[in-house]
Formats: C-alpha cells, sequence, structure tokens
C-alpha cells in the first residue's frame, strides 16, 4: 500500500474531523442525516421562517382586523405586521382596529413563540390571540396574569411555562392511530387470547381475556391500542377480575406503545361508536392525519360552556400521559338510552375518562430515526458512520480487511464454482459485515502508523545514530 504523505495527510486530517463529528449522540445534526437515508423528516420537528402564509390567513378576516405578530427583545414589546408589510405596535394596531370598530385578531406563529409567558402580559386584554403551529392547525391562546390556556376546539390546556406550551402543541400534532392498530374489549372468559391481526379494509373490534391482555400488549411494538372498560380507583374491571393500569402502562412504554384506555361503564357501545368514526376517517383518507387534539375533541362535549381541561403529566422518563375526567348526569343517560339506542349516543355520553399514554418528544424523535424499529437508533447511527469512515478510507479497510481474512486464489481451487463462491463470499463480507462493524478502525490505524512514523523519524532514528556515531 502506496500512497503520496501529502495525500495521506490531508486524508487523515479529513477522517480527523469526520471522526470527531461522528462520536458525540447528542450532536446528531450529521449522524441523523445518514440515519434517515431519505426517510421523510417529521413535520412538527421542521423549522421554518413561518408557519403560515400571512397572505392566506388574510381572506379569513376582516380587512383591517387581523395582524401577525412576533415579541421583539430589543424593545422589549410586541409588534405587529400589518397586510401592507409594516410593522407597528401591537397597541398602536389594537387600537385602530377599536376606532374602525372591528375586533383585532393576533396571529403568533409557533416559529415567533417569545421566550418567556411573561411576555404574553405585553399584549392588549381582551385581544384574540391565534397560535398557528407549523403543521398548520390554528389553536387559540388565552392569556392572563392568573393562568394561560392553550385551546384546541372543545379542549384546554393549562399552560405553565413556554416548555410546556411547546410540549403540548407537539402532543396535540401527535397521531394516535396506526396502520395495524388494535380496539380491544375485555372478553367474560378471563382466558381467551386476542386473535391475529386483521389487515382488512374494516376496523374491527377483539375481545381478549383480563389473563391474556398483558401477554397481547407485549406482543406488540410501536402500535396503537385502545381498551375500552370499568375504570375505578387505577384499575380496569372485568367481571371479578381487575388489572393495574401501570402494569399495563409499564408494558406499553417497553413497547413504545400508544396505549389508550376509555373509562366507560358500556364498553362495547364506546368501541363500536369509536370504530364507526375512525372507519369514516380511514374511508375518507383522514385517518393517518388524526391527532391527539383531534381523538381528544371528539370525546368533549360540544354543548359545554368551557372547554375540558386536559392534563399533560410526565409518565415515566420517556413518556407522557394526556388524560381528563368528566362526569354526565346518570338521569340524562337513562333517559337518552329509553329513547333512542345506545348505539347513537356520542362518545362524550359513553365514556367517563380518557388515558392515553404516549412516548414524549424526545423518544418519539429517536423512535423516528429507526432504520428498523427493533433497533435503537444510535446503533444505526455508529453501523452507518462506520461504513462511510470505512468507504473513504477504503484502501486502509481493505488492506486491514486482508490481514483477518486473504483474498482467495485461483491456483488453491481445482474448480471455478467453489473459488468464485469464496471470492464472493469475501467481497461481500467486506461491504455488509467488516465495513459497518470495523471500518471506524481505518482512521484510527492511520493515525497510530504517521505517530509511530513521525516519533522514528523525529526521536528514534536521530537516537539510534547518536548511539552508533559516539556510542
Amino acid at each position: 500500500m502506496t500512497t503520496s504523505p501529502a495525500k495521506i495527510s490531508w486524508l487523515f486530517l479529513a477522517l480527523a474531523a469526520l471522526f470527531i463529528l461522528t462520536v458525540p449522540q447528542a450532536e446528531a445534526g450529521l449522524i441523523s442525516g445518514l440515519a434517515k437515508l431519505g426517510k421523510k423528516v417529521d413535520a412538527p420537528d421542521t423549522h421554518h421562517a413561518s408557519s403560515f402564509r400571512f397572505a392566506d390567513e388574510l381572506a379569513h378576516y376582516p380587512e383591517g382586523s387581523v395582524a401577525e405578530i412576533s415579541f421583539n427583545h430589543s424593545q422589549n414589546q410586541w409588534m405587529a405586521r400589518t397586510p401592507d408589510g409594516k410593522n407597528v405596535p401591537v397597541h398602536q394596531f389594537t387600537e385602530n382596529a377599536v376606532d374602525a370598530n372591528k375586533q383585532a385578531t393576533l396571529l403568533l406563529s409557533e416559529s415567533n413563540l417569545p421566550y418567556s409567558l411573561d411576555a404574553f402580559n405585553k399584549l392588549p386584554a381582551e385581544v384574540a390571540i391565534k397560535l398557528k403551529s407549523r403543521h398548520g392547525k390554528t389553536y387559540s391562546l388565552s392569556t392572563s396574569p392568573a393562568a394561560t390556556k392553550l385551546i384546541d376546539n372543545h379542549i384546554s390546556i393549562n399552560i405553565s411555562d413556554m416548555s410546556s406550551l411547546k410540549t403540548a402543541l407537539w402532543q396535540l400534532q401527535r397521531p394516535v392511530t396506526s396502520a395495524n392498530m388494535r380496539l380491544i374489549q375485555l372478553a367474560d372468559n378471563p382466558d381467551l387470547t386476542l386473535p391475529k391481526q386483521s389487515y382488512g379494509s374494516k376496523i374491527p373490534v377483539n375481545k381478549v381475556g383480563t389473563n391474556q391482555l398483558l401477554n397481547a400488549l407485549k406482543t406488540m411494538r410501536q402500535q396503537s391500542f385502545v381498551i375500552s372498560a370499568k375504570v375505578e380507583d387505577g384499575f380496569i374491571i372485568q367481571g371479578k377480575e381487575k388489572i393495574a393500569v401501570t402494569d399495563l402502562e409499564k408494558v406499553a412504554a417497553d413497547r413504545d406503545i400508544i396505549l389508550i384506555i376509555l373509562g366507560s361503564d358500556k364498553p362495547k357501545k364506546t368501541l363500536d361508536q369509536l370504530a364507526k368514526d375512525w372507519q369514516k376517517r380511514k374511508d375518507t383518507g383522514s385517518l393517518n392525519s388524526y391527532t391527539a387534539g383531534d381523538f381528544y375533541n371528539a370525546f368533549a362535549p360540544k354543548n359545554s360552556s368551557s372547554p375540558v381541561p386536559v392534563e399533560i403529566d410526565s409518565s415515566g422518563k420517556l413518556r407522557t400521559a394526556l388524560h381528563f375526567d368528566h362526569s354526565v348526569p346518570t338521569k340524562a343517560i337513562q333517559t337518552q338510552s329509553s329513547s333512542i339506542e345506545l348505539a347513537l349516543l356520542p362518545l362524550h355520553v359513553l365514556t367517563k375518562s380518557v388515558m392515553l399514554f404516549q412516548p414524549n418528544e424526545a423518544r418519539a424523535k429517536e423512535l423516528d430515526d429507526r432504520i428498523h424499529p427493533a433497533i435503537p437508533s444510535w446503533v444505526h447511527l455508529s453501523l452507518i458512520a462506520s461504513l462511510v469512515i470505512g468507504l473513504v478510507a477504503y484502501k486502509t479497510s481493505w488492506f486491514l480487511y486482508l490481514k483477518l481474512w486473504a483474498s482467495p486464489l485461483r491456483v488453491n481451487y481445482r474448480h471455478w464454482f467453489p473459488f468464485t463462491l469464496r471470492y464472493l463470499l469475501h467481497r461481500v463480507s467486506f461491504v455488509l459485515f467488516y465495513l459497518p462493524l470495523l471500518g471506524f478502525i481505518s482512521p484510527l490505524y492511520i493515525l497510530i502508523t504517521w505517530t509511530y512514523r513521525i516519533i522514528h523519524f523525529l526521536l528514534i532514528r536521530p537516537a539510534y545514530w547518536i548511539f552508533n556515531k559516539f556510542g
């Protein structure tokens, strides 16, 4: 293996820089790009200059009543960008809207969120604030010195700081359905096993016994698992059997499952109604964009005087829990049940509580970076980085590979067929096994080799010459 010193020095510097970049997982900008290998980047994680086209929003509001706002940290005030492109203080814009007898509406892009919730206290009171997410969805933001709430149609989430606001936005936009989701009803037979997954066009409701429920969860990975049953004091109850919700949550966390538990006294009707709703969305092609916000709005009363509060809590290091409880007067249910079929009752009447356990943002991003769902992303990144490094220094990689496994020689084989097989196996193993597993050794070998050459040239050779000359 011969090459010029200048070329090797340049190659060594490039490889050293590449090797340094690939070590820390936290700085995975380059590595995550390699790991995705062309996978579609999740929209909420994509940064844009603005979350929406301001010109498109103008058509939804009266002229002179809407402006896009952003917080100017140097001036410590909110600025409003008017349709004609001018930037004016928000108070000036709202005063002009009031003078024109119009209700001012302020549009805030998710990418223009301030650093602190205190900034919202500087906005005029009684002004509608619309928050546009990176997905293009619109939320209302209710701000006051006492509390800040993010409102999505019929649900609301209390916001304590900017981190919780960003978490709420991210969680509400996450999908809750998957291509192989399961809707589960507990069976009277506690030992009934879960039937195999049906991949037909219809969304089925399957039954499983309480003794087999945990085993059924353990057979899944990164799926949506919906259970409807009677829930009391943290336990799912079916007849005389009961299962702790924490046990289900633990298994779901180990398998990265989106676990949904619907507390209901009518679990069969609840699941049938949910399956019917999801089936309509599937037929129209909107089920793939069905988010956690859409899901919770389906269970919130439409005629309520105020949005239903949804709580977002930590559910372990890598999970979050979204849940709300509500109760409907028993007389109302009995009156409706006596006059119409239970199947026609809305979901918010059939359910008493809704719990959704899913990966948090950090875990979801790690799962999205995976090529194979069962292998951690850092393994993928390490193998790809090693492969790339080995290919860049392919001559050194091939040299070291031959030290481990010499190339077959035709003279050692009587027939061409075994030689060809051995030859192909030798080459394929180099690409598929050596480079991903040991390709990173090549720059280390170059580093050690040149370090030894420099030490030998500067120290060993002069010492050896002096010893021979004067020894």
